[in-house]
């Protein structure tokens, strides 16, 4: 079995010391950690926390607010984006988990697609938080007062944050081309 690849982790001040160039991309910080068995970005509760967001008080609502469920929902967060990101596009989810990884974007750096993805996880969690989970929802549209056709919370992603659906276009995430043989053979390396 293949070695899993570990992720280093910078702190704020080695982040703001740091050249570009020396930083090993995907890393894992205080606000964003990098798993490398779901090859995923996560938010951490701190990035929330940064942002006003307190999930601890959201998950008190439902009486599950012990450090275990709150792992697991900064991660269903960060597959709620990945999942968006998978239907949206015509590139295999290793190549896409890649880009992302890497953060490889024609005419911006790096970082700055990190940073970008980071406000992205952070966005989603808070309309994940202010709309409660749409995907667990009844099928009925409230506003119009009518059950919604079989499929359309689905083909609609109304649980992603209409202006992360905007920034994922923008990093190139949701396109309908593929990546595919561009980054065929990066992708199949063991350092992301």
């Amino acid at each position: 079995m293949p070695k899993l690849f570990k992720a280093p982790f910078y702190t704020e001040e080695q982040i703001e010391e740091l050249e570009e160039k020396d930083m090993h991309f995907p890393f894992s910080s205080k606000y964003m950690r990098y798993d490398s068995r779901k090859r995923q970005y996560i938010p951490t509760e701190a990035l929330l926390l940064k942002h006003g967001i307190d999930l601890s008080v959201f998950l008190q609502t439902t009486m599950q607010d012990t450090p275990t469920e709150i792992a697991n929902e900064l991660e269903y967060i960060s597959d709620q984006v990945y999942s968006y990101i998978f239907q949206n596009s015509g590139s295999f989810m290793d190549t896409l988990k890649f880009i992302v990884a890497k953060g490889i974007k024609y005419g911006m750096s790096p970082f700055r697609f990190r940073t970008t993805f980071e406000e992205i996880l952070w966005k989603q969690a808070k309309y994940y938080i202010n709309n409660d989970d749409l995907s667990k929802s009844s099928g009925v549209d409230v506003e119009q007062k009518q059950w919604l056709n079989k499929g359309v919370l689905v083909n609609e992603n109304r649980n992603i944050d209409p202006r992360v659906k905007v920034m994922l276009m923008d990093l190139g995430l949701s396109w309908v081309g593929s990546y595919d043989k561009q980054f065929c053979g990066l992708v199949q390396k063991q350092d992301w």
